[in-house]
């Protein structure tokens, strides 16, 4: 059927169908020590709980993590999820422990009983117990990574309404059909895939057991040999219907062969919801177990392994169906896939002339059916290993092995991973387009064991569920606890002022404008010789403000003015309320964290100008641009060189040392201010007042700005003027309190889930 079969995708114009399918990866790894001897730490209490986390868990061993992503239509997002979950992991371990990037264990203890199993509930032990019984410890900690992948649903649903309707009862015979063709034809070439991505050369000390012998020469990959790596030996599965393949799963466990359909080691299996329903709802995916671990990439599968495999298994579908007697043929592709394995990779495979023509045929449907431009680049990586055998992963480990260990090479790869995914906490890896806080909430949903789904990525929705509970979130802590008038109440500025000073809250004075002219005459008659603050009406991070310490002249005043109707047409002018501004965020009616937010501003050293200063300044690795860091980068531009101007400073000039210059005076840390954390500094007599005006906006989670002349010095209602508050945000940055420049780091986006998702009882000190 299968060339018949892409002929009709061609005339039914579903080729680019092709290029779609749904995907998960499944990837194993242990946790080590800095010597790479095998950790003893528990699995991190970070994590979550193992009974329900849907993405980190353990495999057989202690030690032995598991990252399982969620299914998506495009391995791009496979891919990056994954990267997430494998910082979350190693952000989550001792700083003292890295994880393995190989698939053959590091050296075992010569006991494997001191090798402590997973065995966070009763069935997992009993489980564990049994593979222990029966195979032993040693190869349960054999890693690797398992792809799991099902054709796109559209494609199946229309090639069964608009041609096979009649040749097949339902559309789940239809579906069970083209995977079984898939998995046996996935049976009989899997030696390409062992060629290509085989990368466990040798094994460590303590592997084997008693009276094993290892190849005298190294391997292309151990774990896809019938020796070495998962196999279950005497056991044949019938491949050649669903119905089949069942009855043969329900034989061996009935004999005792396999305890369940999760002990079956083959190179693919069919999964549905269970092995009993698999008859009724058919098959869901198939599971392809067989690939090494990529010790050159730290998610040990990279963009472009996903993509050959995604074209690799469309290709299989398209090839006929095999000829003869299928379980010799099955036989022959394990044969040559083992011999494959135990190849060489110091020398030309012995089939390198069937590797080249699979490759070559390979190329011809890619350009028969036009399909996306990944394969064919995905396609060009692997056809080098095939063109040139030192261009694959097994060649290049063997140059690794030191004194027949690969240990000192895996440590090296070991370090680097953890530093690169590690080095840049206030980023979530795979998601760093996204805005920041937003990002933070993810990280620790992932932490916790929350699923995760991004809704609209541009949009910063997303959906965090446990069991039957969904929170939406947008921002990183707008959700459902927050009324719905709260929102467009703080956005006018003008109506917040006034509803707060009906409830006895201090704030500044000051009038609305839309009209230059107007605000020109006020400026002349009105505020007098006093300090303003002009700003748009509806700005947020520092937008289009500027702060004038001293009157300013009418030409500075219009520049300001037009600034700020570049953002909003109306425009406040208020008065400049002198003292250090502190950002309060509430969260569920508390304040969790306080900052102190200075203004963009260089210490001179008497030698470097502004410009200069200005740019040291800017290298902190907390500073960058568009917001992808918990501090903005400090600009010169005209807005800055207006305050420059009012100290008597050029951008040229060279402060003396110790003086500090600003160049602004709103202290917004978007616009490149200096974020301190004081929560445990200030004076607790201001919370009350931040928890007030949370409570009077009605928001669940709220940025609350106060300027407080003294933060050491309780507040006295007798002197509102001690806390004056400029305004209230719903959707308050939450980054620079997980990151400030100077003092402690808060985890607010923990006490975030912590709202959320009460029933988790989530620590919020963690």
């Amino acid at each position: 059927m299968s060339n018949q079969l892409f002929e009709n995708i061609k005339a039914l114009h579903l080729v680019p169908l092709l290029n779609q399918g749904v995907f998960g990866i499944e990837k194993e790894g242990q946790r080590v020590t800095e010597s790479g001897t095998l950790s003893q730490q528990p699995h991190p209490r970070q994590l979550g709980s193992r009974t329900f986390h849907p993405y980190i868990t353990t495999d057989f061993a202690e030690m032995q993590t598991e990252l399982v992503t969620d299914t998506f239509d495009q391995t791009s997002d496979v891919h990056q999820q994954l990267l997430a979950l494998e910082q979350v992991l190693q952000a989550s371990m001792e700083t003292s422990e890295y994880i393995w990037p190989l698939s053959m264990p590091p050296i075992l203890p010569a006991d494997e009983q001191a090798i402590p199993i997973s065995a966070y509930s009763v069935d997992v032990k009993d489980y564990r117990d049994y593979l222990t019984q029966r195979y032993g410890r040693r190869l349960q900690m054999v890693s690797g990574v398992h792809y799991n992948f099902s054709l796109s649903p559209t494609l199946l649903v229309r090639l069964f309404d608009e041609h096979y309707h009649n040749d097949f009862v339902n559309l789940k015979d239809f579906s069970d059909a083209l995977y079984m063709h898939i998995a046996q034809n996935y049976i009989r070439y899997h030696y390409v895939l062992t060629y290509l991505f085989g990368a466990s050369p040798i094994a460590e000390t303590g592997f084997l057991a008693d009276m094993q012998q290892l190849p005298e020469h190294p391997v292309r990959s151990l774990r896809a040999s019938e020796w070495f790596g998962y196999r279950n030996k005497q056991l044949s599965i019938q491949f050649d219907s669903v119905a089949h393949y069942v009855d043969s799963m329900h034989q061996a466990i009935t004999k005792g062969s396999l305890i369940s359909e999760r002990e079956y080691y083959g190179a693919v299996r069919l999964r549905s919801h269970s092995l009993d329903e698999m008859l009724s709802t058919g098959v869901d995916y198939l599971e392809f177990r067989g690939f090494d671990i990529n010790p050159y990439t730290e998610t040990g599968i990279d963009q472009q392994q996903l993509d050959f495999l995604h074209l690799f298994f469309t290709y299989l579908l398209s090839l006929p169906q095999l000829a003869g007697d299928l379980p010799a043929q099955i036989n022959t592709g394990n044969q040559l896939n083992n011999a494959i394995a135990l190849e060489d990779p110091t020398q030309p495979s012995q089939f390198q002339a069937q590797l080249k023509t699979f490759m070559a045929d390979l190329a011809q449907f890619m350009t028969d059916y036009q399909l996306d431009a990944r394969f064919k680049q995905a396609w060009a990586a692997m056809n080098t290993r095939v063109q040139d055998y030192q261009q694959t992963l097994s060649y290049q480990l063997v140059s690794e092995i030191k004194d027949g260990s690969l240990t000192t090479f895996a440590m090296k790869q070991a370090r680097q991973f953890k530093r690169q995914l590690t080095e840049k906490p206030f980023q979530l890896q795979g998601y760093t387009d996204m805005e920041l806080s937003t990002q933070m909430v993810m990280f620790d949903a992932f932490q916790k064991g929350l699923h995760v789904a991004v809704l609209d990525r541009s949009d910063q929705f997303i959906e965090l569920t446990h069991q039957q509970h969904h929170e939406l979130v947008k921002n990183g802590n707008m959700t459902s606890l927050d009324r719905l008038i709260s929102w467009p109440l703080v956005d006018n500025k003008v109506v917040t002022k006034i509803v707060l000073a009906n409830q006895g809250i201090r704030v500044p004075a000051g009038a609305e404008y839309t009209d230059l002219a107007v605000a020109k005459r006020d400026y002349q008659a009105a505020f007098g010789q006093r300090a303003i603050v002009i700003k748009p009406k509806t700005s947020n991070m520092g937008a289009g403000i500027t702060t004038f310490l001293t009157r300013p002249s009418e030409i500075d005043f219009v520049t300001a003015f037009k600034l700020a109707q570049q953002y909003d047409q109306q425009v406040l002018v208020e008065e400049y309320i002198a003292g250090s501004e502190y950002r309060f965020l509430v969260m569920d009616h508390q304040v969790q964290a306080v900052l102190e937010r200075v203004p963009a501003n260089v210490v001179g050293d008497g030698h470097a100008t502004i410009t200069q200063l200005v740019a040291k300044k800017n290298r902190n690795e907390l500073r960058g641009e568009d917001h992808r860091t918990p501090l903005q980068n400090i600009r010169l531009g005209a807005r800055e060189q207006l305050i420059l101007k009012q100290q008597g400073y050029q951008i040229d000039d060279v402060p003396m040392r110790g003086s500090q210059v600003f160049l602004l005076q709103n202290s917004n840390i978007s616009n490149g201010g200096d974020s301190v954390d004081v929560t445990d500094e200030i004076d607790q007599s201001y919370f009350a007042i931040a928890e007030k005006v949370a409570a009077i906006l009605n928001l669940s989670v709220a940025g609350i700005d106060i300027i407080i002349p003294n933060l050491y010095q309780s507040y006295d209602v007798k002197h509102p003027e001690m806390a004056v508050v400029l305004e209230a945000n719903y959707n308050p940055a939450m980054l620079m309190h997980l990151f400030p420049m100077m003092g402690k780091q808060r985890r607010v986006t923990i006490k975030m889930l912590a709202m959320l998702f009460p029933e988790l009882e989530i620590e919020t000190n963690s």
